[in-house]
């Protein structure tokens, strides 16, 4: 008997965790489209301990994914020149690639839209955290409202 009842349990807990475990699916692509405004822009470095959020600093970034797979990313550090990047972007899964105009690699995001905020986190990118024009490695982190 209380083998036929450890049976239940176990069973009712294995459908359990099946049920709620899918893996994260892209937003649809129509929803990304359009110009973005970084309500956060987070650069953290490699191992985590420290981390600079342009837009906590007083700067800003946008980012416009048009329709044709073009994007343009404005970044504008306070009390620093913009930074404007051209290139392309494609959507997969619950991935986004931004690849810069020119250059053999992307930056690989997880991608999530969630309450109209378009999340891109842990691309991997270099940052110079000490101002010693000798960037380091760094994630960059992303979270976007129209």
């Amino acid at each position: 008997m209380r083998s036929r009842t450890w049976a239940c349990v176990f069973t009712a807990l294995t459908i359990a965790t099946g049920c709620g475990g899918d893996d994260p699916v892209a937003p649809p692509v129509q929803d990304v489209y359009g110009q973005w405004t970084a309500v956060e822009f987070k650069y953290q470095s490699v191992p985590p301990e420290t981390t600079v959020d342009i837009v906590a600093f007083g700067g800003t970034a946008t980012l416009d994914l048009q329709e044709d797979g073009d994007f343009e990313l404005v970044v504008s550090p306070v009390g620093e020149l913009s930074a404007t990047t051209y290139g392309y972007w494609e959507l997969s899964q619950d991935m986004m690639s931004l690849t810069p105009q020119g250059m053999h690699f992307s930056w690989e995001f997880d991608v999530a839209l969630v309450d109209g905020k378009l999340s891109l986190r842990g691309a991997s990118v270099e940052f110079d955290f000490d101002n010693d024009e000798v960037p380091e490695d760094a994630t960059l982190d992303m979270l976007l409202s129209k």
